[in-house]
């Protein structure tokens, strides 16, 4: 079949900025978001607080939710390597950390995060954290240093080889900063402390996960229940998804997983838990841990 054209158009100022400003999509990312009526989830939540083992907050939920999903549907937890997608054996979350008040981002990243519990989730963040902004981290201590007195047209270079290093030959080398697949086999990150409702974050080139996902704020918004229009707090989780590796329908199974699970974490908890109260009997998170909350942790 021969394709004809119809000749050339006559751009405006604009068009003919904007191709000259812009290369061709080169982009697999493509984004979605899920609202959820967080009305059970803030109950359950409120129940665990009171048992005074440390608290767990909707960004923990949503951790365990995402963790849960790629266990279920472990063909989506991979990351490209080459012209290949390789799966990983187990399922890390990375949920991003601020310190240097607020100047400065890195995260924790919390291996078999499936397995874990709310209480132990809220632990391991809580713990890196502090470890973090005491500067007694090593990983981070050394990613720092690394780059601390490095000339700025040096650090491009030097992100290229230890993503190379880390992810494409999976080094382990975290007296340097590197240690292998840093970032883990997704990224959470929380803006809801900020207020803000919606809001989708880039992917890091280095990261080599098939999601982000964003936190936002939890606010009162109309909802549809049984056919009438009430007021529910709701949640809207906003993802960044990496096409390369997930697409509508595997982005359907996650959503499923994470929805089931959001809708009330008490039940899947309580299915899970010998105790009947669910996460009642759950390991303890030291209460001292729960002071200078980020909001990559709200």
């Amino acid at each position: 079949m021969t394709v004809r054209f119809r000749g050339l158009a006559k751009p405006s100022i604009f068009r003919r900025i904007a191709s000259a400003m812009w290369r061709p999509p080169n982009n697999p990312n493509i984004y979605g978001s899920l609202d959820f009526d967080m009305t059970r989830s803030l109950a359950y939540l409120e129940e665990l607080n009171a048992l005074g083992n440390g608290k767990v907050t909707v960004t923990h939920l949503v951790i365990r939710a995402v963790a849960r999903a790629l266990a279920k549907h472990p063909e989506l937890n991979g990351k490209v390597w080459g012209s290949k997608v390789v799966l990983r054996d187990q399922v890390d979350m990375f949920c991003q950390v601020a310190s240097d008040g607020g100047r400065d981002l890195s995260g924790a990243k919390l291996e078999n995060a499936d397995r874990m519990s709310l209480f132990e989730i809220a632990g391991q963040v809580r713990g890196q954290a502090q470890s973090i902004r005491a500067g007694k981290d090593p990983t981070y201590k050394g990613s720092r240093n690394l780059f601390k007195f490095l000339p700025g047209m040096l650090i491009r270079p030097l992100l290229w080889l230890s993503s190379f290093l880390s992810n494409s030959l999976h080094l382990h080398l975290p007296g340097m900063g590197l240690p292998r697949d840093p970032f883990g086999s997704a990224m959470v990150t929380s803006v809801g402390m900020f207020g803000i409702e919606s809001g989708f974050a880039p992917f890091p080139p280095i990261a080599r996960c098939p999601m982000v996902l964003v936190v936002t704020a939890v606010k009162d918004r109309p909802w549809v229940e049984d056919g009438e229009l009430v007021v529910r707090p709701v949640l809207r989780l906003c993802g960044t998804f990496d096409h390369r590796i997930i697409d509508g329908f595997h982005a359907a199974q996650i959503s499923d997983t994470v929805s089931e699970y959001m809708r009330d974490p008490r039940r899947i908890d309580a299915a899970e838990s010998p105790d009947a109260k669910g996460s009642a009997g759950l390991p303890e998170v030291p209460s001292d841990t729960t002071e200078g909350m980020t909001p990559s942790q709200s």
